[in-house]
């Protein structure tokens, strides 16, 4: 996309995505089970995004859950942040379990075009962890 010098570029299009890690992933450096957050092929003009979390769908019983994010080009993935769940068993009175990564407006998670950005957890869930992410395209 064509800019002026000294012009901000802002997001255009709100961003809502989801994805949800059901298979434990232990090869950090080489992942294969991932799921796609954002798509790096639809990405064509970059993404900000300024919330990405992590829930839980079941109970988390015995450790917390490794949630990572990966920095996705093609079948290249590369990870670049995670954060655990804490243990804890939701009900009809008690929350599922979330986590933050901690982008804001103040601290955007800025993909540039052509890169996506996939999730995975490092222990096997049954319900899996459900992420979101939020923020604009531009």
């Amino acid at each position: 996309m064509a800019v002026t010098p000294n012009s901000i570029v802002t997001p255009q299009t709100p961003v809502f995505e989801t994805a949800v890690a059901t298979l434990a992933e232990v090869a950090f450096q080489a992942p294969t089970n991932v799921q796609t957050l954002i798509d790096d092929a639809t990405n064509l003009n970059g993404v900000r995004l300024t919330s990405v979390a992590a829930i839980a769908r079941a109970a988390v019983t015995t450790n917390p859950i490794n949630c990572q994010l990966y920095k996705k080009v093609g079948t290249t993935y590369t990870l670049i942040d995670s954060t655990l769940i804490a243990v804890g068993t939701p009900s009809a009175s008690v929350a599922n379990q979330k986590v933050d990564f901690g982008y804001s407006e103040s601290n955007p998670l800025s993909l540039k075009a052509g890169v996506g950005l996939a999730v995975a957890i490092g222990t096997a869930t049954a319900n899996g962890i459900a992420f979101v992410a939020k923020g604009g395209a531009y």
